[in-house]
């Protein structure tokens, strides 16, 4: 099926790639369509009326070094969520740790609400559901692949929403200090040096979290959510196999199948997110460029298909267009008209979608 290479691969002596989205040159109507269309490659986010019609602002400054991916995110007030549908329609497995350098963000978690400002770290599990508010924002995300520190982790479950104050932990502050230090140099780096940053960088992230206690409470939805990760994961390592069943999944997850029923009950089950999944991966492959010679019926065998008319039936119940429609004309695949964001540069959304490691 080919992988899909990170920019630059191969090409040490290049500088990092960056991608700088901004709606400064969007009319001010469209500005807030355009940002929601852009960021729904990470959460579905709302803003109120009067922010959303006065020309909405919105700034993303990225960085793929070496595994990882590094944001600057300047926006306004709104909602962000990442809900079960999401995580089943992205299929994110990804650590992201954040600090605020403007602003703060509001959510509830384990029945407490919870403020987080400009005083330390949050980390956020991707593939874990979560809503937040936020005010007026400049922010600092570091992505990394669950892969990259996980087997290094303790409790790896356990730190969705996990607060990691500076003036509490010195590990936080050299954390810290160390991603606004990466924001600084990103632009100069070459590939060779962004890849020995990323492991430091990796390193760093694992010894602050290990030196820091999960919250309490954690442990028994931690060991839930493990079983469900080990799950999401042998249902990705078998995708392209048309008897990937329910049943199948749970001999491969090593839990029963009354235990996964009830793990995937919030994607709508087993066997639709299944398909969700599938049908996500066969709308990347429809409008990749490098399978543009591919026939169609050997993407949907690649997928996990066995049946084209089914297949066909299932894209256009998903997508509103046959596959061969989305080939022809690829800006079906976003939500928005593609003169809109003639000028606007998206690429970091791809680079967030294939990160891994």
């Amino acid at each position: 099926m080919g992988q899909i290479t990170k920019p630059g691969t191969g090409e040490t002596g290049r500088r990092v790639p960056c991608s700088r989205f901004s709606l400064e040159g969007v009319a001010p109507r469209d500005r807030f369509a355009l940002w929601r269309d852009s960021i729904n490659c990470l959460f579905e986010v709302e803003a109120e009326r009067e922010e959303r019609e006065t020309g909405f602002l919105g700034e993303i400054e990225a960085y793929i070094l070496g595994d990882m991916a590094l944001a600057h995110t300047r926006t306004q007030a709104q909602s962000w969520a990442r809900t079960p549908e999401i995580i089943a329609r992205d299929g994110m497995d990804h650590f992201m740790i954040q600090i605020y350098e403007k602003g703060s963000m509001s959510f509830r978690h384990r029945g407490q609400d919870r403020v987080f400002a400009q005083n330390g770290l949050i980390v956020f599990d991707l593939a874990q559901d979560m809503r937040s508010v936020s005010s007026d924002m400049a922010n600092l995300s570091l992505l990394l692949p669950r892969g990259l520190i996980e087997p290094h982790l303790k409790s790896a479950a356990d730190r969705h929403l996990q607060i990691l104050p500076n003036d509490e932990n010195p590990m936080a502050r050299l954390l810290f200090d160390h991603m606004k230090t990466l924001k600084a140099v990103a632009g100069d780096m070459t590939l060779a040096q962004a890849g020995e940053a990323s492991a430091s960088t990796a390193a760093l992230v694992t010894a602050c979290l290990n030196g820091s206690e999960p919250e309490p409470g954690a442990g028994e939805r931690g060991i839930a959510f493990a079983l469900l990760v080990r799950a999401r994961q042998r249902i990705e390592e078998n995708l392209a196999d048309p008897n990937l069943t329910p049943a199948r999944v749970a001999r491969l997850s090593g839990v029963s199948r009354t235990r996964l029923y009830e793990m995937f009950e919030p994607f709508g089950g087993v066997q639709a997110y299944i398909r969700e999944r599938r049908l996500r991966l066969a709308m990347r492959m429809v409008v990749d460029q490098r399978f543009a010679l591919r026939p169609i019926s050997s993407i949907a065998e690649a997928c996990g298909f066995s049946n084209d008319s089914a297949f066909s039936r299932a894209f256009r119940n998903r997508f509103g267009t046959t596959a061969r429609d989305m080939r022809a004309n690829p800006n079906q695949a976003r939500l928005i008209e593609p003169d809109m964001a003639r000028f606007v540069d998206r690429r970091y959304e791809n680079w967030i979608r294939t990160l891994s490691v």
